[in-house]
């Protein structure tokens, strides 16, 4: 049986990578579990890390976490950067090298002009 995971990581193209990290919120995601020692991080320190990078209205940690379960996250998931076990609350950072090389040669990773809805 083929591993869809790496069959996925694989398959990731520069577009796909491009339209991935298009949106602000993701970018931060990805960005930030790269960044971390570990390999799994509980969704409230993602709300926490996303509302810190607000400016102007402040999302309420609710609206964030919607946002995080309904698109973000799923939307990574599909693409096997991450794992979302929504009963344990937690997320798995996969990644690929292609999409580390591309958060790497970004100059401005933490771009506050999100509205995370994409």
């Amino acid at each position: 049986m083929v591993n869809t995971d790496s069959r996925r990581r694989s398959a990731l193209s520069v577009d796909d990578i491009m339209g991935i990290t298009a949106e602000p919120y993701r970018r931060r995601i990805l960005s930030y579990l790269s960044s971390i020692p570990e390999d799994r991080c509980p969704v409230v320190e993602l709300v926490d890390v996303l509302q810190s990078k607000e400016t102007g209205d402040d999302p309420s940690e609710k609206r964030v976490r919607q946002r995080l379960h309904h698109i973000h996250l799923p939307k990574l998931q599909d693409h096997g950067l991450i794992g979302y076990d929504e009963g344990e609350n937690e997320v798995r950072y996969i990644g690929s090298p292609r999409l580390e090389t591309f958060l790497d040669r970004m100059q401005s990773p933490d771009d506050d002009t999100a509205d995370g809805d994409s």
